[in-house]
């Protein structure tokens, strides 16, 4: 039963009204690139914080602007397991980047309780190809591998040394070599 009680301006709830405790979800970054989200999980409680098992959790994605849907609905109504806790499955983001929040809304035996849940919905930077990154690294550790061969003087060489002294000949091969950074 729904009791309101006024005093004072303020309103509270009765005693009775079930809570929703948001467990999984919140703050959630979803990737709208690769159409990937986070499920929303809530935990219901009654009043004397017992688990609500069988209760009826609705979770809503908004109308318009940034938010997702639940297979192809916008809406999810779903029951608590033996724990107290239902899952919103099936999320999906949109195509629209930003901050929105999932209501939800658990019922069990005309005791009702809301909860919202925020994500964000984000197009993260496109990854680069592996072989791609492949190529810089060893790029870059050849580079950091030759620089250090020539300054210690080392290095291979393809032909044999000049015997004239002060000067040297051949061709350097950079042998490559792990990157690191750091200070000197």
């Amino acid at each position: 039963m729904w009791l309101i009680l006024l005093a004072f301006g303020r309103t509270a709830m009765a005693a009775d009204a079930l809570n929703v405790r948001v467990v999984e979800g919140q703050g959630a970054i979803n990737n709208i690139r690769t159409r990937t989200a986070r499920a929303p999980v809530v935990e219901v409680r009654d009043a004397q914080d017992n688990p609500v098992a069988g209760a009826s959790v609705t979770f809503q994605t908004p109308g318009t602007g940034p938010g997702g849907a639940f297979g192809t609905q916008r809406l999810l109504i779903t029951q608590t397991d033996s724990t107290g806790k239902a899952t919103g499955h099936g999320l999906v983001p949109n195509s629209l980047p930003g901050a929105f929040e999932i209501r939800v809304t658990a019922s069990f035996q005309s005791q009702i309780g809301t909860a919202a849940i925020r994500q964000i919905n984000a197009s993260p930077p496109e990854a680069r190809s592996s072989k791609k990154l492949l190529w810089i690294t060893l790029a870059v550790g050849a580079g950091a591998g030759g620089v250090l061969a020539a300054a210690h003087g080392g290095g291979h060489s393809s032909s044999s040394p000049s015997t004239t002294p002060g000067t040297t000949t051949g061709t350097a091969t950079l042998i490559p070599g792990p990157t690191t950074f750091g200070p000197p």
